[in-house]
């Protein structure tokens, strides 16, 4: 009985399996913001020689751009590969080369191992978007919101583990080295911190293994009869039923690979992922950066962290439930025209720490319309061939990247920090008129 039990909720089984390999996939990305400082003032001491914020945020960026660029690899792997091999061997990899980062002293090996990171990351995201349209096809918004809270919520674990395992007792950046004329950095110059930076590999590698455990006994795709089951379900009359699906919608169009190249939304949809991007990176991976000249208190800066981590799960699980009632077109427009302006703001609201606390969390619930990616690639292309249609369009993120960090060069020789959060933010108001006059 118990038995029977498990296989006919079995869809709720798969849900909790992919948000728990969300949140492990995702732990080292959203984290690495909150490392940054710790692996600069690491780096400084080994070698003598201060590495700039644009170079250090080019580590989380290139994690970014595997995760975006090489999410289509498992699509296309799933055609030859059981998916619990590859999801095995994918998660083992993983955790592997996270473990194995214990080693590494050195700024550009340890640079090549964040493509690897990424492009591990990315294709277990893949892997985990595919099982959820296939396990939870008319509710695909709010499944998704749901792993992406979990994916947010990593940022929220990844923080506490660096304030636990690298600085316990709060001990402050106390060191001030100029990189240029125009540009200084705050470093720490306490022992404690500088030798225990790499343990946060190890605790990083063994959450990780530890969230990636259940999925490999239950992740799969559904069988025909799975699929059936799960329609004649969905299709009932009941009270239930009506009040938890979404509104009943026009048909919606089916294309293929060919022709999602013919449409000009796939090309708008690709536009304003690439500015989400920026909006993305900023958020999580500067915070610490933009903050730490009017904020010394190095816990509360993880505490902001960790709380827009947080933030970003609730928008991530709110947009995908506000996208299956309002659509795409008006989700989108909303969550963009919030964010563009607000991330302007992070460069004068640090100078009071609980307004860039509130400021930071605000645009991190807005950036949360990042787990709207894959639902509305459904609503605008169709179900069909939907691992390599959201892949492809997450594929803008890499662009963005390159992109951003071009920015930050900018912001290095160019111009200051205002005027990048500027060319951060500006483009998110663009994007908002985009969706909602080219999505209806």
């Amino acid at each position: 009985m118990a038995k029977g039990c498990f296989y006919r909720n079995y869809n709720w089984w798969v849900l909790i399996c992919v948000c728990l390999g969300s949140m492990a996939m995702g732990l080292p990305f959203f984290s690495y913001g909150a490392l940054l400082p710790y692996l600069s003032s690491m780096f400084y001491h080994l070698s003598g020689r201060v590495i700039s914020q644009a170079a250090m945020a080019l580590q989380p960026v290139i994690l970014l751009m595997g995760i975006t660029l090489t999410g289509s690899v498992a699509g296309l792997l799933e055609y030859y590969l059981n998916v619990r091999i590859l999801n095995f061997l994918l998660s083992s990899l993983l955790v592997m080369v996270l473990l194995c980062s214990y080693l590494i002293d050195n700024y550009i090996v340890l640079t090549v191992v964040a493509v690897l990171i990424g492009s591990l990351g990315g294709q277990i995201n893949v892997c985990n978007v595919a099982r959820l349209a296939e396990w939870n096809p008319r509710k695909s918004g709010a499944a998704n919101g749901i792993m992406g809270f979990f994916m947010g919520i990593s940022g929220l674990v990844g923080s506490v583990l660096c304030s636990a395992v690298i600085n316990p007792e709060n001990k402050e950046p106390d060191l001030e080295v100029n990189i240029t004329s125009t540009e200084t950095v705050w470093l720490f110059d306490d022992e404690y911190v500088l030798s225990h930076t790499r343990y946060i590999w190890l605790a990083w590698g063994g959450t990780v293994a530890v969230l990636f455990l259940p999925g490999l006994f239950i992740l799969r795709p559904p069988t025909p009869e799975e699929v059936c089951a799960q329609d004649e379900i969905l299709g009932q009359d009941s009270v239930e039923s009506v009040e938890l699906l979404p509104k009943p919608q026009k048909e919606r169009p089916d294309y293929g690979i060919k022709e999602l190249f013919k449409t000009p939304k796939f090309y708008v949809l690709y536009l304003i992922i690439l500015i989400l991007s920026l909006t993305l990176l900023t958020q999580t991976e500067l915070y610490k950066f933009i903050g730490i000249e009017a904020i010394k208190d190095d816990k509360f800066l993880n505490l902001v962290g960790a709380l827009g981590s947080v933030a970003n799960a609730f928008g991530r699980i709110t947009w995908g439930l506000i996208l299956d009632r309002i659509g795409t077109a008006n989700t989108y427009a909303i969550a963009f025209f919030i964010q563009g302006p607000l991330l302007i703001t992070l460069h004068f609201s640090k100078w009071n720490k609980w307004g860039y606390l509130a400021n930071l969390c605000i645009v991190g619930f807005c950036a949360g319309i990042f787990t709207c990616i894959a639902p509305a690639c459904q609503e605008l292309f169709g179900s069909r061939d939907i691992s390599l249609k959201y892949a492809l369009t997450l594929s803008a993120e890499g662009i963005g990247c390159i992109l951003f960090f071009l920015l930050q060069l900018g912001q290095q020789y160019l111009y200051g920090e205002l005027v990048f959060l500027i060319l951060m933010g500006a483009p998110s108001v663009l994007a908002a008129f985009m969706a909602f006059f080219c999505f209806r």
